[in-house]
């Protein structure tokens, strides 16, 4: 068995066997009567809400390829888009995202790593932006309701941290990017040893990063603005989900504090721990919506949640993956095949 594939399978096991205990402990009538309570208007409309969540984040993508003049169609965007979901899927504070993002991006026509880093960068740093308004607005909303929890805000400490000090690597890399070529540099002599021009190489694709960069702040044609829109449109439509699941489970819930409540469960997920988060996201997301909603049902919240915005990423990327894998095979095969000829 492959490592994607062990990551898969101790995910779900991970994720199955804690969703089957919340759901002992909350749900008192069974799974089966418990799945009989959700509105099954409510259940499609979180799905597709999830799905248009892939609709923005691929457009946000898709504009910043073109503001980089990389000629990428929507499409062939969904395909990384994806890919990329189901590899953050299957490891821990689901870091693996980005690196596929990053390595299908740099194969397309007119691409490089550095430009391939500047996009992924970019859509970081508004998702970085994005959460730091939402997460100060879930402190004030739920505040109240966690005033026991202390651990809470030496959480928001620590994520406050991690985000001022990418904000800084971004400034830094736009501004003074020679001292991100030193750094790099000094990290990367062991590998210079063994393979001559590694660092000159990176020096480069982090000369065309800085360069795509600039070109998107000094770029006249708004597509920065439009990406920072889609960006809303895509953690605004994630956040909802959790009330529109609620309210399909017959649960009356503020939508302000369902929605403040997903930043935290965000912040949970972001535990390096197991990958995907499973184990983690659903306890965390049972305590989060207990303290909103009550106990009633809330096992079988966390497991269409789970199923909405988990699940889902796991089949439909899983088979997507696949699908973008055999296709690189096949080019590779065909760039093979010419130059086993002239050999």
């Amino acid at each position: 068995m492959n490592r994607p594939a062990k990551l898969l399978l101790i995910s779900l096991s991970i994720s199955i066997i804690t969703i089957l205990g919340i759901i002992m402990f909350t749900v008192p009538e069974g799974l089966v009567e418990g799945l009989k309570q959700i509105d099954l208007f409510y259940l499609a409309l979180a799905a597709t809400l999830h799905i248009t969540g892939w609709m923005f984040w691929t457009g946000r993508v898709n504009i910043l390829a073109k503001a980089s003049k990389m000629p990428l169609s929507y499409f062939t965007t969904l395909k990384i888009v994806l890919s990329s979901s189901f590899a953050a899927a299957i490891t821990p504070s689901y870091a693996g995202g980005e690196p596929v993002r990053l390595y299908l991006l740099s194969r397309e026509e007119k691409s490089s790593g550095g430009i391939a880093t500047a996009i992924v960068i970019s859509e970081r740093a508004m998702d970085i932006f994005f959460l730091i308004i939402f997460g100060t607005i879930s402190i004030f909303v739920l505040g109240e309701r966690f005033t026991d929890y202390i651990s809470m805000q030496i959480a928001y400490l620590f994520i406050a941290l991690i985000f001022l000090t990418t904000i800084i690597g971004v400034l830094t890399s736009l501004f003074k990017p020679i001292i991100i070529k030193k750094t790099i540099g000094f990290l990367s002599r062991p590998l210079e040893k063994i393979r001559p021009g590694t660092i000159n190489q990176i020096n480069r694709e982090i000369d065309s990063y800085n360069e795509v960069l600039w070109k998107y702040i000094k770029n006249k044609n708004k597509k920065l603005l439009i990406a920072s829109i889609l960006t809303f449109g895509l953690w605004g439509v994630e956040f909802s989900i959790p009330y529109v699941i609620l309210t399909g489970l017959g649960q009356e819930v503020d939508f302000l504090t369902a929605w403040a409540g997903y930043a935290l469960v965000m912040l949970i997920v972001m535990i390096p721990t197991t990958p995907g988060g499973s184990g983690v996201a659903e306890i965390g997301a049972s305590i989060v919506y207990s303290a909103i909603a009550g106990t009633a049902l809330i096992g079988i919240f966390v497991l269409i949640w789970r199923a909405v915005t988990y699940y889902l990423d796991l089949i439909i990327g899983g088979i997507t993956t696949s699908i973008v894998l055999k296709d690189i095979k096949e080019i590779q095969d065909k760039i093979k095949k010419p130059l086993e000829k002239t050999n």
